[in-house]
């Protein structure tokens, strides 16, 4: 979504319509509810012979548009990942965390509920 083409678009929109029927919108409201979005341009195709039919389409156009901005931004990584930075702290694992763990092999885990029933007998 292209935000700000979107809002470009709606404060347009409301413009017209406070002049066509006395009524405006609300632009951000536009964007963040899509109901209210759909409603609005609902009835801006419903007045043929203004410009509003023609704004309904660039708002429509703008939603489905890449932001450039966001497009800038997903480019750009911060090489951060939670395995990455687990692994500088205790090195690379191999295997599976179970497999860590300092429980010797021949003893089953033990459970949270099997310590509660050793201890009620």
């Amino acid at each position: 979504m292209n935000t700000r083409r979107c809002l470009k678009v709606a404060a347009r929109i409301h413009a017209l319509l406070v002049q066509e029927l006395g009524q405006g919108i609300e632009p951000a409201r536009m964007l963040s509810e899509p109901l209210y979005a759909r409603d609005v341009l609902l009835v801006c195709e419903g007045l043929p012979g203004t410009e509003l039919p023609q704004l309904a389409f660039k708002f429509r156009q703008a939603l489905a548009a890449v932001d450039p901005e966001d497009a800038a931004r997903a480019g750009q990584t911060s090489g951060f990942s939670p395995s990455r930075f687990l692994n500088s702290l205790f090195g690379a694992t191999t295997g599976s965390p179970a497999s860590t763990l300092d429980t010797p092999p021949d003893k089953p885990p033990r459970s949270w509920f099997g310590r509660l029933r050793d201890s009620i007998k």
